[in-house]
């Protein structure tokens, strides 16, 4: 059974992987790389847990948000999730 749980969490990750790996290509590019010219949002954390709070709580959290590319990252909306 144990092995049975790790096989899929293994392929559940393989599916998780794919698609981000598949962002990181260029389609204009002709190796399908990403050019070294290109923008590279890089996010510390995903989530944020405020734990227990009262109803009625103004909160609030920044994300860290850096570039890593060598070209200007736009940032065109932003909604909460």
């Amino acid at each position: 059974m144990n092995f049975r749980k790790a096989i899929c969490a293994i392929g559940l990750v393989a599916l998780l992987v794919m698609p981000a790996a598949a962002q990181n290509q260029s389609p204009n590019h002709p190796n399908g790389d990403a050019t070294s010219a290109a923008p590279l949002l890089v996010i510390d954390s995903f989530t944020h847990d405020f734990g227990e709070v009262k109803a009625g709580t103004a909160l609030r959290y920044a994300f860290k948000i850096k570039n890593q590319g060598k070209a200007d990252l736009l940032i065109n909306s932003v909604s909460p999730g």
